[in-house]
């Protein structure tokens, strides 16, 4: 059997209770801070897919518009045939809602306008997809 080895002084190895407690606090503080910063991130992950998909949606249209002459009934057009010009399909928003299409649209009147609102009132739209478009109705 081996002895048990002590340090110089006579103490053994190890950690000291306050060390772990303080070890333990400092995991939660940033613990914190993490669960505390993620819902802003989220949201402007929302916001940063819904001006990709509506930039996605508009080159389909564009693309239709260029094929067939003239600028689609509804999205759903988009997703049809054995040549979609989206292969999967119109997507959702980040909400779960559907985008809005219009043709002619009220904000181009010789063109089209794909919106979407999020659940705070926010309006994200093709007209203007800088940070001045998401503004409140």
């Amino acid at each position: 059997m081996k002895k048990k080895e002590r340090r110089a002084g006579g103490t053994r190895s190890g950690f000291t209770l306050i060390e772990i407690l303080l070890v333990v606090v400092i995991i939660g503080l940033l613990a914190s801070i993490v669960t505390v910063s993620i819902p802003k991130h989220l949201e402007t992950a929302r916001l940063s897919k819904a001006k990709a998909d509506i930039q996605a949606i508009s080159v389909a249209i564009q693309s239709y518009n260029m094929n067939e002459g003239r600028y689609p009934a509804s999205l759903a057009a988009l997703s049809e045939g054995d040549d979609p010009y989206l292969e999967r399909g119109v997507p959702k928003d980040p909400w779960q809602g559907e985008y809005q299409y219009s043709y002619p649209g009220s904000h181009r009147p010789f063109r089209y306008d794909i919106q979407t609102t999020t659940p705070d009132g926010r309006v994200i739209a093709n007209w203007s997809l800088d940070e001045k478009s998401t503004t409140k109705p």
